[in-house]
């Protein structure tokens, strides 16, 4: 993840390769300069497109990249609370056990974190934490149950051919099957007034012998819960559990997971994206060692101190419960197919996303001359989105947005042909095919502009089919897969089946100006619309 200090240091830095740089082909992110397009020699062609939004409603939400955990109020599009679900697998199969007895549990799952300082006499450390909205956010309930619901790899309705699909309003799935108490009962602090904290966790205990108790476990911030001993007891080492540990697959038909379950304090609000990847459950227990050569051949006398870890891994779920803002609500169920819309509202999530018709006949004298054989040359073209800052008030913006062709599921061509990467910062990948956020003076968003200078050429001079564009929020560029909508967005012509998964993951979104905005309208300027920048042959 990218904290706001790294995004600083790499606009800095990039700025600085555009303007040593003898490459016209260029794309100013985060810049603070507005209409700095310069094309020498070049003739710049504006033309009209058609662009609308339409909600998404629910979207498949299983084994994402990312997940987020709480809850998130947005000014602009209402709120959402965040669950979660996910498979537990054993790091050891099939351990050797005789009377093991349970002494400590404890969950630990890292945030997107950033290593500020080590103080070299105490070994503390302090961190910056990114990926939590707001920073400095409340506090929520969170309940974490053992999950008794069995997520499945594939789906049965097609003869567990295709892989099985979840979606994100299936949590019923998971709170009907619940099974016991939540595991949660440690302290009020963990549980009903759970806070997303950069503090460095200490886990201390008790030394063998000694009376007060120790730091003996320095980890980075986290979801940091102890769970019930006892429970776990039975959960691992029961009767219930003999057997179970065999193998993986045994364990999770057993063991089908953990659920966390996130209920809103007051109109509290904090929203992280913890790394649930890394997330383990740490089980401290005594029991006997064995040992061939201790009397009686088989184990040790005393019982030690042993560690048993499961990793969560395996199929997850994200679950959203979402309150939209009435007029986002009316926004995305009210839409012009055939004008367009004056605004496109493009929210991730279970939220909305935009649907553009570029009409080739405006650029129809550019196509080759059948005569001489002659064509242009099409040395840039960019699709133009500018906000409504009005509306987007101090809403945490997107910092990118993802185009690509609804018919055939994929990126445009100009997203394959960007081979740009920045090896500290993956999210900034492509950067020339852009859909980066571009901030003005007072360093909020004003446009994201995307390049679509090999998309429109092909057009041109490949007569290449003109397909129906979409355009979403992206939570990482690299991703290019697909999620299924529960319920397929009808479009004339096409039904809209899948969105990008990035898109699924991210919380945020943005209000663009849209292109029916009527001249004479003060913001008539700012409609969407294509540019290309084309030389003649000589």
């Amino acid at each position: 993840m990218i904290n706001s200090s790294f995004v600083k240091k790499f606009i800095l830095a990039l700025s600085v390769i555009f303007l040593v740089s003898c490459d016209t082909d260029y794309n100013s992110i985060g810049s603070d300069i507005i209409d700095d397009d310069v094309h020498y020699g070049m003739t710049r062609l504006v033309t009209p497109v058609t662009a609308y939004d339409r909600a998404t409603n629910v979207v498949q939400s299983n084994n994402l990249t990312l997940n987020t955990l709480g809850v998130y109020e947005n000014p602009v599009f209402g709120k959402t609370v965040a669950h979660f679900v996910t498979q537990v697998q054993l790091a050891t199969t099939n351990p050797t056990l005789y009377e093991p007895i349970v002494d400590s549990v404890y969950l630990y799952v890292p945030y997107f974190s950033a290593l500020e300082e080590t103080d070299s006499e105490t070994g503390a450390s302090t961190y910056t934490l990114d990926s939590v909205y707001p920073a400095t956010g409340g506090k929520f309930r969170l309940d974490v149950y053992r999950n008794g619901y069995f997520l499945r790899n594939s789906d049965p309705g097609s003869s567990f051919v295709d892989g099985q699909k979840y979606y994100s309003d299936e949590k019923n799935l998971v709170e009907s099957n619940l099974v016991g108490s939540r595991l949660n009962n440690f302290s009020e602090a963990q549980n009903d007034q759970f806070a997303v904290s950069a503090a460095e966790i200490e886990r201390t205990a008790i030394p063998e012998g000694q009376m007060a108790a120790k730091i003996v476990e320095r980890k980075a911030p986290g979801i940091f819960l102890y769970f019930d001993k006892d429970e776990f007891q039975q959960i691992m080492f029961g009767a219930a559990a003999q057997g179970k540990l065999v193998n993986n697959n045994v364990f999770m038909e057993y063991f089908r997971g953990l659920y966390f379950k996130v209920t809103q304090n007051g109109n509290e609000s904090v929203m992280a994206v913890p790394r649930f990847d890394q997330g383990t459950i740490t089980i401290k227990y005594r029991d006997y060692i064995a040992c061939s050569t201790c009397e009686g051949g088989e184990h040790s006398e005393e019982p030690e101190a042993k560690t048993m870890t499961l990793n969560l891994d395996g199929n997850t779920v994200n679950f959203f419960e979402n309150t939209p803002n009435p007029a986002y609500a009316s926004a995305i169920n009210t839409f012009d197919p055939v004008l367009g819309d004056d605004r496109l509202y493009v929210k991730g999530g279970e939220g909305s996303m935009a649907f553009i018709d570029i009409d080739d006949s405006y650029f129809a004298d550019l196509k080759r001359d059948p005569v001489t054989g002659q064509k242009v040359l099409v040395n840039e073209a960019n699709l133009v989105f500018y906000v409504d800052k009005e509306a987007m008030g101090t809403a945490v913006e997107p910092l990118r947005v993802l185009l690509y062709d609804i018919n055939n599921k994929r990126p445009v061509i100009d997203y394959y042909n960007d081979a740009t990467y920045v090896t500290s910062a993956p999210k900034y990948d492509k950067y020339i095919h852009g859909g980066l956020i571009e901030v003005d003076s007072d360093k909020r968003g004003f446009r994201y502009k995307i390049r679509v200078t090999d998309h429109i050429n092909n057009l041109i001079n490949k007569d290449s089919t003109n397909v129906r564009l979409g355009l979403a929020v992206t939570e990482y560029i690299n991703l290019s897969g697909n999620a299924a909508l529960k319920t397929p967005i009808a479009l004339p012509g096409f039904d809209v089946k899948t969105l990008p998964v990035s898109s699924v993951m991210h919380p945020f979104g943005t209000i663009l100006y849209g292109s029916n905005i009527p001249v004479g309208d003060p913001n008539y300027d700012k409609r969407l619309k294509l540019e290309i920048y084309y030389t003649k042959p000589n």
